[in-house]
């Protein structure tokens, strides 16, 4: 399973200050079991079958809102499908006219996505900056209604990747600076990035001066952000952009800053164009445009956008298509998604993707009501799930294909905080835990009921007689849909077969 990174000596010092002793002891006991019995229901339930025939939706509203969104709920397709694939999509493709009042307040009380771009760099309160950075990521992937958007600004988030924990407050701007062009001009993304305090720290671009180049962010900038490891470049390109990029820096609790005293003032080629000498701060802004609209940063870019939200596999056919609608508007980045999604590759690639952690945990969040108030609990549980939000330190962002996710010890932790997000939210009496699953769900009296309300609150639609049959075996012993369930039974049937739930390829893959 991928490494989030190394836990912060805060997290150590803090990890249990709101979740009680008896609390862990509980989960240690109890998660046990539910392991067990997860392990078990995995290999009856879904014996012999792949993802894609598990998970397949004839729909293609329930297809589309199942990929743009971090789990589907029952409103959301219900006014998607009211709306018709085409209009719904072009609401997404416009988050402007989408009304977030419930997002932004949870937002205002974080505190840090309130504040300037001075402010943030400024800022020395290390936990108040980390909280909001992280707890920023979770709320907007649960609670945002224009998910599309959340998504693809997650997409960024990896792209122009940057390690969050040593200067979280100016992480927090960086991430502000993307959200302001994630929908825009993909030059304007690679500037806002390149010219951020976060990137040009990250990648050691404040150091780089003529009198000692540093090639770390001239590498990354075309390896992993523009034209892709076989984009054409060579080792000579590299040097030449590092040089053209010496004094690129920061003034502190400023921003960006040109020193022209620490330029390279000499004459450079750069994929066989001569920059002549006597040039500043221009030679990197000429680099940023020959490369946002270089025909490989295209391709390695759509292609990627195709690995996230199509297939782990991407359909060269469709990567060209969306290469050209790039090439044509001047890499706005809205055409391009649209092609994306109106495309019979995204149509026939139902079921063809694997929740990556920090979706499938938002997801469970999002469907289930639940939430985890104490804020090092829930850190805890995304280390263990593999993907703590700004968490990966090399420059490539989290990995984007199943291979990087789907092994026992990723699949064990999220059936471990699966049991934690439905039956201990449920039944254990924790404060640092809530849920409206009961509410949800709402009075049933036989397992068939429980198993008809719980597939509706997690899958956003009834499930089929075939899918439903594993979970009603389970609720009911055995005793078939007409089972009563004894009321001393009733929060333990419940959390933990919605728990089975999410731990189901029909919940991890879309």
């Amino acid at each position: 399973m991928p490494n989030a990174g190394p836990v912060h000596p805060a997290s150590a010092h803090n990890a249990d200050a709101g979740t009680s002793r008896r609390t862990f002891l509980k989960l240690g006991a109890a998660a046990a079991t539910f392991l067990v019995l997860a392990a078990r229901f995995q290999r009856t339930a879904f014996a012999g079958s792949t993802a894609g025939q598990r998970v397949a939706p004839a729909d293609p509203v329930y297809h589309l809102l199942n990929r743009i969104s971090n789990g589907v709920t029952p409103e959301d397709l219900s006014l998607a499908r009211d709306m018709g694939f085409n209009a719904f999509l072009e609401q997404q493709l416009n988050p402007a006219g989408v009304r977030e009042s419930a997002l932004n307040g949870k937002i205002k009380k974080l505190r840090v996505w309130t504040m300037k771009s001075q402010q943030l760099l400024k800022l020395n309160d290390w936990e108040l900056a980390y909280r909001g950075l992280l707890n920023g990521a979770v709320v907007r992937a649960v609670y945002a209604k224009a998910q599309l958007f959340e998504r693809v600004c997650e997409f960024w988030i990896d792209h122009f990747n940057v390690s969050g924990d040593d200067s979280p407050g100016t992480t927090v701007d960086y991430v502000n600076a993307l959200r302001r062009h994630a929908f825009g001009r993909f030059r304007d993304l690679l500037g806002a990035s390149a010219k951020h305090p976060a990137m040009l720290y990250y990648l050691d671009n404040a150091s780089n001066i003529a009198a000692h180049p540093n090639e770390n962010y001239a590498r990354e900038l075309m390896e992993l952000h523009t034209v892709g490891v076989d984009g054409g470049y060579t080792e000579e390109d590299v040097r030449e952009v590092a040089r053209a990029l010496t004094g690129w820096s920061v003034d502190w609790g400023e921003g960006f800053a040109f020193h022209e005293w620490d330029h390279e003032f000499g004459a450079k080629q750069i994929l066989g164009v001569d920059f002549p000498a006597g040039r500043g701060m221009e030679e990197g802004d000429q680099i940023l445009d020959m490369l946002a609209d270089h025909p490989n940063t295209r391709s390695f870019v759509c292609r990627k956008l195709c690995r996230r939200f199509v297939s782990d596999a991407p359909p060269e056919s469709l990567v060209a298509r969306m290469a050209d609608v790039w090439a044509q508007t001047g890499g706005q980045i809205v055409p391009v998604l649209r092609e994306l999604f109106t495309s019979s590759e995204f149509a026939a690639a139902a079921g063809s993707k694997l929740r990556r952690p920090l979706d499938w945990f938002a997801a469970s969040l999002r469907v289930t009501g639940a939430t985890v108030k104490d804020f090092w609990w829930q850190h805890y549980m995304l280390e263990q799930i593999g993907q703590l939000p700004h968490g990966w330190h090399p420059p490539d962002g989290y990995p984007d294909t199943a291979r990087a996710w789907a092994n026992t010890g990723g699949l064990l932790a999220r059936w471990n905080q699966a049991f934690v997000l439905t039956d201990g939210a449920l039944n254990w009496h924790d404060r640092s835990l809530a849920t409206l699953l009961k509410k949800k769900v709402g009075r049933f009296k036989t397992a068939g009921e429980l198993v008809g309300r719980l597939g509706l609150a997690v899958f956003g639609e009834a499930l089929s007689p075939e899918q439903a049959a594993p979970y009603v075996d389970f609720a009911s012993d055995g005793q078939g849909a007409d089972a009563i369930i004894e009321k001393g039974l009733v929060g333990a049937k419940m959390g933990t077969t919605a728990g089975l739930m999410l731990c189901s390829p029909l919940f991890m893959w879309r």
